[in-house]
């Protein structure tokens, strides 16, 4: 509890002390998860947040607060029944907390961890990932070129044969 206490205050102030900063770099960021159980003065800094960087085209930052996918997932079908259309395949990826971000090309998993730990299951179907031994914070621009670098020599088939 003190621990998450100190993570969302931590992020509070960084998203008030920031905000000009994000908008000024065109910085856009879009959070996902269950935002609707976070503390309220959070919640209201993310709005806030969204609605202030919403039009900025620079580059996109995604934070998951709150976030699995197995969740995601369960909370898409109920959503989907709700409004009593069909289950498909469109409509479970129009439900998703992530319904307005494109699925990734690229994930890289730091940490000398070969797993996915519930994260973003259905959005990775055709991503590549990467697994880095380095820890994030040891991880650097070289490492980052270097996985791009193999990234682009990936032939991709999205399924297909």
């Amino acid at each position: 509890k003190n621990e998450i206490d100190f993570l969302f205050n931590l992020l509070e102030s960084f998203l008030t002390k920031k905000i000009e900063n994000l908008i000024t770099k065109k910085i856009k960021l879009k959070f996902i998860g269950e935002l609707n159980k976070l503390p309220i003065t959070l919640k209201k800094i993310i709005k806030k947040t969204e609605i202030k960087t919403s039009k900025n085209l620079g580059i996109q930052i995604n934070v998951a607060l709150n976030y699995g996918s197995k969740n995601e997932l369960i909370n898409s079908i109920r959503l989907i029944n709700n409004k009593g259309i069909p289950v498909n395949e469109k409509n479970i990826d129009k439900n998703l907390f992530t319904n307005d971000i494109p699925q990734p090309d690229l994930m890289i998993r730091t940490g000398n961890t070969q797993r996915l730990s519930n994260f973003m299951l259905w959005q990775l179907a055709y991503t590549e990932i990467f697994f880095e031994k380095k820890l994030w914070p040891d991880f650097n621009k070289r490492d980052f070129i270097k996985i791009l670098t193999k990234f682009k020599t990936v032939k991709r088939n999205f399924g297909s044969i």
